[in-house]
């Protein structure tokens, strides 16, 4: 079966919508950030919400597996792995809150739920990241892009450390414009480069000289 008709040549194509289209929808949670940090009110989004948009956000990562574990398997499986296993945190997560049972989540759970998907996101954005640059797989501004948005998760864990969860607005709301710029940045760069195509088989005719 060709490589373009499989599930992974689908999930290829469909990367840069997903990461353009997760980007977009991180504009209104950092907008309400900014509102939150600029007007005192604090921290007004969910984090429900978050893990619903990292989510889309993954499955732009996954479009991007292909290539990486064609030239890097360890690191890519790797980084495929971690994403696994921080959606389905995140989907146990969702599921527990759409239960039509009156069960709520006490605030020692929250935060070490929240603190998972915080730890898994960032390592599988910073393994996702590395394995782009080391491979070539796609332009270096693409494995940059995702290390910073590492980053950005990086810096939300140590927020939680010293401040406690929820963290402040204004933190949210830098890294929330480091996602939205990140995401929107590489579904653009993406979307620039060339599909890629099945290799021809050779004919083995020889060109005349």
């Amino acid at each position: 079966m060709p490589y373009n008709n499989t599930t992974w040549g689908a999930l290829e194509r469909w990367s840069p919508i997903a990461f353009l289209a997760a980007g977009g929808l991180f504009v209104l949670p950092t907008a309400i950030f900014g509102f939150g940090a600029a007007t005192g009110a604090g921290n007004l989004v969910s984090p429900i919400v978050i893990f619903v948009l990292m989510l889309v956000a993954f499955v732009g990562l996954l479009g991007l597996s292909p290539r990486l574990v064609k030239e890097d398997s360890t690191l890519a499986l790797g980084g495929v792995g971690m994403l696994s296993v921080t959606a389905a945190v995140i989907v146990s997560t969702l599921g527990v809150v759409a239960l039509p049972i009156e069960l709520t989540l006490g605030k020692p759970h929250i935060q070490a739920i929240v603190t998972a998907v915080v730890v898994g996101s960032t390592l599988t954005l910073a393994t996702f990241g590395v394995a782009s640059l080391r491979t070539g797989a796609y332009s270096r501004l693409v494995g940059s892009l995702l290390l910073v948005m590492a980053a950005g998760d990086f810096s939300i864990l140590l927020a939680m450390q010293v401040y406690g969860d929820p963290t402040p607005a204004w933190i949210s709301f830098v890294v929330g414009v480091l996602f939205v710029t990140s995401l929107g940045s590489v579904g653009y760069v993406l979307r620039s480069e060339p599909t890629p195509t099945e290799t021809p088989e050779p004919t083995g005719d020889v060109p005349a000289s």
